[in-house]
């Protein structure tokens, strides 16, 4: 295996912390239906291109995402996950105006979203199924194990043991 293959497949093995903030084209739909799109381009990714989720958590704007990955690099998947966005929400327009013409498929990563590392410990256990225990009162992790444990789009529905919308590997 040559240098760059290697580092390509190492890079592939690697689980990523990422925070996807959307741009301004999440108020463009209505909040069920931006939900429902990435929930669907993330198991879109997971059959397709061999996506490994093993936490997650769709916001308002945001989308926390723990992931490694089979085949690709990470950003080959988000440059394929990106696209697909773009598709639901060209979808979306053209049934609300047929005449909706958009170049929009052709839109890449940087101009749906930003990316950033996830460095939230606490986040980052309650979305992989970790219990968080601290020997004093923490209003904010309170508040975020609430938030999460009562959120419909997250990781935290499938380690409680149902089902949630998007697949995740929880072993």
């Amino acid at each position: 295996m040559d240098t760059k293959k290697e580092a390509s497949h190492i890079e592939s093995q690697m689980t990523h912390h990422l925070v996807l903030v959307m741009k301004s084209w999440e108020k463009e739909l209505p909040n069920d239906l931006r939900h429902l799109i990435i929930a669907e381009v993330l198991n879109y990714c997971v059959y397709h291109e061999e996506l490994i989720i093993k936490g997650y958590l769709l916001t308002q704007k945001r989308i926390y995402l723990i992931a490694t990955n089979k085949s690709h690099t990470m950003e080959k998947v988000l440059t394929i996950f990106s696209k697909q966005v773009a598709k639901g929400i060209y979808a979306y327009k053209r049934r609300r105006d047929n005449n909706f013409e958009s170049p929009i498929i052709s839109k890449i990563f940087d101009d749906l979203f930003i990316k950033y590392p996830l460095y939230n410990a606490y986040i980052i256990k309650l979305i992989t199924g970790q219990k968080i225990t601290l020997p004093y009162y923490n209003p904010y992790v309170v508040w975020l194990k609430n938030r999460i444990h009562n959120y419909n789009y997250c990781s935290a529905i499938d380690y409680s043991g149902a089902k949630g919308p998007v697949l995740v590997q929880t072993h």
